[in-house]
């Protein structure tokens, strides 16, 4: 489990993977108004390659490393649906105005579900920079449910999660580990294993007697 620490994070503009009524992505941009100008040095070693490690927002409100074939906690947002908060660390990069990437593959398909983001890393004082702990806007929201995307659940299988950081230079580092989604949230569990079922279709009645779904947009 990595420890959480101080917010730190300026937010520039904010890109973020949607996913429509018919299951295909698209992308919305917003940028936040009245930001200062980013004036962290650089974090690392600039002669270096950078380095990153992925690590995910878990049903605990902690952030955990990501793991080859570990799980990976599938949360319900604000903005409705089920998303996997995925979260960075990285060295030897710049940390102003980052391109921080996350994507979930089918790996028996080349369907994809992603989510980008344009941030600054909270520097850590070590060397290492990363998405402010509990800011789930310094998080890729990787939007998997509603599953309109593939025909396999979810949870419970196997997927390729891939994370892609690049910083204003165009220096850039991609981590990429087999994780295994999960319904974690105990009182969200019913609707989180309707809608992210394989072979849902938007409509489709969960527990409780309605359609699949809740939320509003952020």
């Amino acid at each position: 489990m990595l420890r959480s620490r101080l917010l730190g994070l300026t937010i520039f503009t904010l890109i973020a993977g949607c996913q429509d009524d018919d299951g295909t992505t698209t992308t919305t941009s917003s940028s936040s108004s009245g930001v200062p100008e980013c004036t962290l040095p650089f974090i690392g070693d600039p002669t270096k390659e950078p380095e990153i490690e992925a690590f995910f927002q878990g049903a605990d409100s902690a952030d955990h490393a990501c793991e080859p074939d570990g799980p990976i906690d599938i949360i319900e947002p604000p903005q409705g649906g089920r998303v996997l908060f995925v979260g960075v660390r990285a060295t030897n990069i710049d940390p102003c105005a980052v391109t921080h990437t996350g994507t979930l593959r089918d790996i028996g398909s080349t369907a994809i579900r992603f989510d980008t983001r344009t941030l600054n890393l909270h520097d850590e004082g070590n060397g290492y920079g990363r998405s402010a702990a509990g800011d789930i806007a310094a998080y890729s929201n990787i939007p998997v449910c509603h599953n309109t995307w593939t025909d396999r659940n979810i949870y419970g299988e196997t997927f390729t999660l891939e994370v892609t950081l690049k910083d204003r230079n165009g220096k850039e580092v991609k981590t990429s580990l087999p994780v295994v989604p999960r319904c974690a949230e105990p009182a969200n569990e019913a609707q989180c294993l309707c809608i992210c079922e394989g072979g849902y279709q938007l409509g489709d009645e969960c527990g409780g007697g309605g359609p699949g779904g809740g939320g509003g947009g952020v």
